[in-house]
């Protein structure tokens, strides 16, 4: 297990190497103490360039890596960066119900993501995600529909 996040130049293979070498830390609460607050610290301090690299590169780690990213999107606090749309992507990227059932649950961050900024496709594919979980979910999500329904009727005005 690394204790740190590397100091390489790479910043992005650096965030990828801490966070696959504390994989298998399942102890308490040590994700939300330990390992977020850094990788949110990390994350916030990326470049511009930093940011294109994290941003092109993260979606070809593996899915159980990038999960450990949910948390931390939600505090990113990088001008380069919007934390809540990486959060929304990831409930996209994301094929195990676990996971999904996880994520959406946060979905009210949907309206931290500036309006106009990103294609209405990705609501709307974000949309059919939400309610697919929803029925299989015997309608538990009610709520995560009703966002993204408002979220795409402001993306659409």
């Amino acid at each position: 297990m690394l204790s740190e996040i590397p100091d390489i130049e790479n910043k992005t293979e650096a965030l990828y190497l801490y966070l696959q070498s504390n994989a298998s830390d399942n102890e308490g609460d040590s994700w939300n103490y330990h390992h977020n607050p850094k990788i949110v610290s990390h994350i916030n301090n990326l470049s511009k360039d930093d940011c294109e690299n994290f941003t092109s590169e993260i979606w070809n780690w593996k899915k159980e890596i990038i999960f450990d990213l949910a948390d931390p999107f939600l505090h990113i606090v990088n001008p380069n960066l919007n934390g809540s749309y990486l959060y929304c992507k990831l409930i996209l990227h994301m094929d195990d119900m676990e996971s999904q059932e996880y994520l959406i649950q946060n979905i009210q961050i949907i309206h931290n993501i500036p309006k106009k900024t990103h294609p209405i496709d990705f609501y709307l594919d974000l949309a059919k995600k939400i309610l697919t979980i929803n029925k299989k979910n015997n309608e538990n999500y009610n709520y995560a529909v009703e966002q993204i329904r408002l979220k795409i009727i402001t993306e659409k005005s």
